[in-house]
């Protein structure tokens, strides 16, 4: 078939460090491999960074592998097996299963296998619990490491706090003279008992950046504030044991206490003392919630355009959330630099409500709108088909560029000259629209799911579904149809339109080839 010459690599690291392996020397064995076996390489996937034992999002691992099991490729390659994952056969398996159903195959060039011989299955399987199981020795070898440099009091790792800087020779933390007196005014400010909004809108007005660069805002300064690192003791982050059986951070940083002594270990210098750290960490705790800076359950209340509505004050595009009666924007309230948009939600809620209700019927069988609203509902019905058929639509598009751009190479550019230049082109061109009609006929062939969205086009059925949906349910209807609403701000005793405060930007469909 016209994908079985065409291959993707799939390449991680999971610390881009000297003296590892590096991504180009992955990507030089895996290329020489394919240029032996006489395959064509279409595309390079990346994770760099990532890894391959934890539950973190690999955009590089699902596009590769959505490329195989559509059929895009005939074969993914990695350089080893550990790279593709180090979870074990548990989603080893599941990979394999996709590209088997598909009619691809895994290549590991470093392990030397090739599960178009049905005898690497085993082999895959075994060392993917190998690798899973050197993963997991690994972590207690570290948390070890760790654990030994904290009661020495060495700083293991990350970005210091700000105002502070590690003294590479001794390993310890040590004032950074460029900014630590803006530590200690942030520091002076809040056992002042000054908000931590107006702390952080003082050091926007005045240009000081943030650790970051950009702005400061009310979360920033607490978590500085907060750190036990900025009062020079050592920090520990709190993990918790998840479902599978792995370990979690969390946001929550205290104190590391040795585990002998139960004392507190230094880590330098700090821009305040321990006591100041007290001192401040309860004039925060009683302006917010005894819970002030743990986890805490989601409120049920979510307002019903959470996650929609945004400012649209100029230069801002913040979101906005319902504080008290209103949404407000949340960098405005943060101490950000913006003027603040703010509406009564009820309002705001009554008008978009409105204007779904009463378009939605309204919209003819070809309205874009329409389009966009069934192809989102069926996506949520079944990503994985979609997933797939993005990998395809997004390569006939590429190949089509492809085609288009060699055609105006030849009747705009005119380089193709001579009898030999012209049969070149056609040879060109055709495996082109080979390559595009052999994609436009797999996508045919994915099947194509469906869902009726008659009772969205029904204003009675509409009306009565939304009066007994929940605001969850609601706001995901919403979601169907709207991208972003935005709220521009008021002017003081002046009533509120929403037609001209509000503005609602409706969802347009996606292309299809």
């Amino acid at each position: 078939m016209h994908h079985h010459g065409l291959c993707d690599l799939y390449l991680r690291l999971s610390l881009d460090r000297d003296g590892k392996t590096a991504i180009e020397r992955q990507e030089a064995d895996c290329r020489a491999w394919a240029e032996r076996n006489g395959l064509h390489v279409r595309k390079i996937h990346i994770d760099r960074g990532r890894s391959g034992y934890k539950s973190v999002e690999r955009k590089g691992f699902d596009a590769a592998l959505h490329a195989v099991t559509a059929g895009v490729v005939g074969t993914l390659i990695v350089w080893k097996l550990d790279r593709l994952s180090r979870k074990g056969i548990g989603q080893v398996g599941k990979v394999l299963d996709g590209i088997e159903k598909a009619g691809g195959r895994l290549v590991s060039v470093i392990d030397g296998l090739d599960t178009s011989n049905d005898s690497a299955r085993m082999i895959v399987a075994m060392l993917a619990e190998l690798a899973r199981s050197e993963s997991k020795n690994l972590g207690t070898r570290v948390g070890h490491a760790k654990q030994f440099l904290r009661r020495r009091g060495q700083w293991i790792g990350g970005q210091p706090p700000y105002g502070l800087l590690l003294d590479p020779e001794t390993k310890k933390l040590v004032h950074n003279p460029d900014t630590c007196t803006y530590a200690r005014l942030i520091a002076d400010e809040a056992l002042a008992g000054k908000s931590l909004t107006k702390i952080a809108r003082f050091l926007n007005e005045h240009e000081i950046p943030s650790p970051r660069g950009g702005q400061w805002n009310a979360a920033s300064i607490m978590q500085l504030l907060r750190s036990p690192a900025f009062a020079g003791l050592m920090p520990e982050t709190e993990t918790v044991e998840t479902d599978d059986g792995e370990r979690k951070y969390t946001a929550r940083v205290f104190p590391y206490r040795d585990p002998e002594t139960l004392e507190t270990v230094s880590i330098g210098e700090g821009i305040i003392t321990v006591g100041e750290r007290e001192l401040i960490i309860r004039q925060l705790e009683s302006r917010t919630f005894e819970h002030a800076g743990k986890r805490h359950a989601k409120p049920s209340g979510t307002a019903l355009l959470t996650g929609l509505i945004y400012c649209a004050v100029p230069g801002c595009g913040r979101r906005m959330h319902k504080v008290g009666n209103s949404y407000q924007c949340m960098a405005k309230r943060s101490g950000n630099l913006c003027a603040g948009a703010s509406a009564m939600a009820e309002s705001v809620d009554k008008h978009v409500t409105q204007m779904f209700l009463t378009r939605l019927p309204a919209l003819a069988p070809t309205d874009p709108l329409l389009i966009a609203i069934a192809q989102r509902w069926v996506q949520r019905a079944d990503p994985e088909s979609f997933a797939k058929r993005d990998a395809i639509t997004a390569e006939i598009q590429e190949e089509e560029a492809r085609l288009a751009d060699l055609e105006d190479a030849r009747y705009v550019r005119g380089e193709f000259k001579g009898q030999d230049a012209v049969t070149r082109y056609d040879r060109l061109a055709g495996r082109l629209r080979g390559r595009i009609e052999g994609l436009r006929a797999d996508l045919a062939k994915l099947p194509a799911p469906s869902i009726d969205i008659r009772p969205m086009l029904d204003a009675g059925q509409l009306r009565a579904a939304w009066d007994g949906a929940t605001d969850d349910l609601r706001r995901d209807r919403l979601t169907l149809a709207i991208d972003r609403i935005e709220v521009t701000k008021g002017q003081r005793g002046k009533r509120f339109v929403p037609d001209e405060r509000v503005s609602i930007r409706w969802a347009e469909p996606t292309p299809q080839p």
